[in-house]
Parts: structure tokens; C-alpha cells; sequence
């Protein structure tokens, strides 16, 4: 059978890829194999690759499902222990913090934003999840929300950050896409009556105070400017499925899921949030990536207080990608005797004894989550 050839945007995993056929940029990719995945391929999308010459006659598929495998991303080779990185991550995240601020007022006083700010930003955030995503994902989700366009943007940059190495994206776009994150929203600091305001009302605004400074990528203020966009054209701007980056796809995901797991209203489960975000699917979020996103962060996400079935009390501090409801958490209290017992880590895949049963609000029991990482 002979060869075919495909544009990037018709090539379907599964698919061997003979050999790259068009190009742009200055890495030349030259070695054939397998498309395993829709990460691969928005891989080769983003070095440059247009067209693609694949061979018909060769189909990756499953012996047992005949459909299209699609493996897991690769696990980091070096993943920090979680006790060792605790203090280097909230060392990163305080930082984050403060510059952050900085780029927010200067977005409120109408001057030109600092990028090095936000690049240092971006850049700690990356050799952080680098190191151990879940960490930081604890990190912020239990941080005081004193600032809440603060908050918002800093735990968009976290979310994206784990996202984004999750998805085995190389180092500079990871950066672009968390420093997206953190500018997404600066149209409100400059104008706080649109933070009451749908977020897409606040578009026009940050991409002006963003035009301020000339050397922000064009690909970011792209994603920016398409991160309320829906696939089905509902959102804003009304754009279909084919015309939104999958940048301005991923932004969108992670938006919606900071926003709707603020605590603003008082305890968010995040069982619930999930479930609001799949209902979205696949007719205005992408569902593949939500899928995958929902992976990265965990159904009982780092920073999450769970009650497990012997009625103890735990926080969850770290994610399992194979067992994604058995996590391992840090048991504090019990929930049935009404007090304190030694703290343990636990991994839960490990064991039968302990399950996790529900997720609850520390707050009912007048503790407070902060005091047990």
C-alpha cells in the first residue's frame, strides 16, 4: 500500500509516520515511528511539523479493545520525596506570591508590566512541578485567600503547571503557558468593577494593559484572548472547535476549575467541581484534556481533607496516576473519638485497611488544615 500524506491536523494517533514531509522552524525532525497519542501530536505541531507522509497498512491498536492505544504520559525520571520538597516549593510559591503582586499593581496604576517579574514567576513555578507537582498543588490549594484575583491567578499558574509537564510539553512552552495563566485576568486589577463581571468582559481590557509591553509572545495573549471561547461557539469570543489553540483550550479547563473550587462561598468538594467540569464535555471543553487534566490533579486533589473508612481524618498529599482514588495522605484525627492521634503517612494502594470514604470540610471540626502538612 503506498504512503499517504497528512497534515499535522489530520493525523490521528495510531498512525506510523514514515517520515516528515513539511516543516517550519529550526529543529528538523527526521526519524520515523509511532504516533501514540494526542499529546505526540500536538508535539510535532508545536516544533513545526505541517505534513506527514504515514503508512495505511501499519495501526496501532489494542489486541483486546481494537481501538487506538493511548498511553499514559511518561513519568518524571527524579521525583522529589514530598517532606524534602515541602519547604523549597512554599519557598517558591511565597515568591510567586510577592511578584505577582507586583505585576498587579503595576497592571492597577496603568504602567507597563515587568516580564522579568513574570517570567521569574513562571520559570520557579516549572522546576517545581518539575521536582514534584503535588506539592505545590497542596501548597495552594490549602493557602490562605486573603487577595482573591491574587489567588485566582497564582493557582491558574500552579494548575497550569502541572498540567503543562504532565502533558510532556518541552520547558519554554510550559513557562508561556503558565505566564498566560498569571496575565490572563490583569484587565481587573486595572478595572476591579469587572470582578464582578463575566470573565470575558475582562479580555479586552487585559490584552490592552498586556500591549504595553512589546515583548509578551504572541501565542500567549492569543490564549488569553480565546480562554472563554467554547468548542460548540457558545463562549466568548463565539469561535468554533477548529479555530481555538489548544493552549486557549487548557487555560479554559483550568480556569473554570480554580473558579469553581474557590472557597469563596464556603467549602467546595471537589468531587463536586469535577463533575460540573465533565458535564461541560465534549460539547464545550475539550473532553480529552479535561480528562487528562482531571488525571494530573487528582479526583481527591493534594490539600483535600478525606475521611477514610475507619472514621480517621486525612490530608491528601500526593496523587497516583494508577489508583487515582488511592492516594497518599497524612492522618491527623479522628473524625468518630474527636481527637488528635500520630500523625502517619499512608499510601493507600498499599493497603486494605483504610479507604477513603468522603470528602469534608476540616472546618466542622473547628481545625484548620494548615496546621497539619
Amino acid at each position: 500500500m503506498p504512503y499517504q500524506k497528512v497534515s499535522i491536523d489530520q493525523l490521528q494517533p495510531g498512525s506510523y509516520v514514515v517520515q516528515v514531509l513539511e516543516q517550519t522552524g529550526e529543529l528538523e525532525i527526521k526519524h520515523a515511528g509511532w504516533v501514540r497519542s494526542r499529546q505526540a501530536i500536538r508535539a510535532l505541531k508545536d516544533q513545526g511539523v505541517r505534513a506527514v507522509a504515514i503508512d495505511p497498512a501499519k495501526q496501532l491498536v489494542s489486541s483486546t479493545t481494537a481501538k487506538t492505544v493511548t498511553p499514559e504520559p511518561e513519568p518524571a525520571a527524579f521525583r522529589a520525596i514530598f517532606a524534602d520538597e515541602h519547604p523549597r516549593a512554599e519557598r517558591c510559591l511565597e515568591q510567586g506570591k510577592k511578584l505577582q503582586q507586583q505585576i498587579l499593581d503595576a497592571a492597577a496604576k496603568a504602567e507597563p508590566i515587568d516580564l522579568s517579574l513574570v517570567h521569574e514567576v513562571s520559570a520557579g513555578f516549572s522546576d517545581a512541578v518539575g521536582r514534584n507537582p503535588d506539592v505545590l498543588l497542596c501548597l495552594s490549594r490549602i493557602a490562605n485567600q486573603s487577595d482573591l484575583l491574587l489567588q485566582h491567578s497564582i493557582n491558574c499558574a500552579v494548575y497550569m503547571a502541572a498540567f503543562a509537564r504532565f502533558l510532556n510539553y518541552p520547558k519554554h512552552k510550559v513557562q508561556a503557558l503558565i505566564t498566560a495563566s498569571l496575565l490572563h485576568d490583569v484587565g481587573k486589577a486595572q478595572n476591579p468593577a469587572l470582578l464582578t463581571q463575566p470573565d470575558a468582559e475582562a479580555i479586552s481590557t487585559s490584552l490592552a494593559v498586556l500591549q504595553q509591553s512589546s515583548a509578551l509572545a504572541g501565542d500567549i495573549s492569543l490564549w488569553i484572548s480565546q480562554h472563554c471561547a467554547y468548542l460548540d461557539g457558545s463562549g466568548s469570543p463565539p469561535i468554533q472547535q477548529q479555530q481555538i489553540d489548544m493552549g486557549s483550550r487548557m487555560l479554559n479547563i483550568v480556569n473554570l476549575y480554580e473558579q469553581l473550587s474557590a472557597p469563596q462561598q464556603g467549602y467546595v468538594n471537589p468531587l463536586i467541581v469535577v463533575r460540573q467540569l465533565l458535564a461541560k464535555a465534549p460539547k464545550q471543553l475539550d473532553n480529552d484534556l479535561l480528562q487528562l487534566f482531571i488525571k494530573c490533579v487528582g479526583i481527591y486533589p493534594p490539600g483535600t481533607v478525606v475521611k477514610l473508612t475507619t472514621g480517621k481524618l486525612a490530608l491528601v498529599l500526593e496523587n497516583n496516576a494508577k489508583k487515582p482514588t488511592a492516594p497518599k495522605v497524612k492522618v491527623f484525627y479522628h473524625s468518630v473519638h474527636h481527637h488528635h492521634i500520630p500523625p502517619k503517612v499512608l499510601d493507600l494502594a498499599r493497603q486494605q485497611e483504610e479507604q477513603i470514604e468522603a470528602c469534608v470540610d476540616l472546618k466542622k471540626y473547628g481545625l484548620e488544615v494548615r496546621n497539619y502538612l
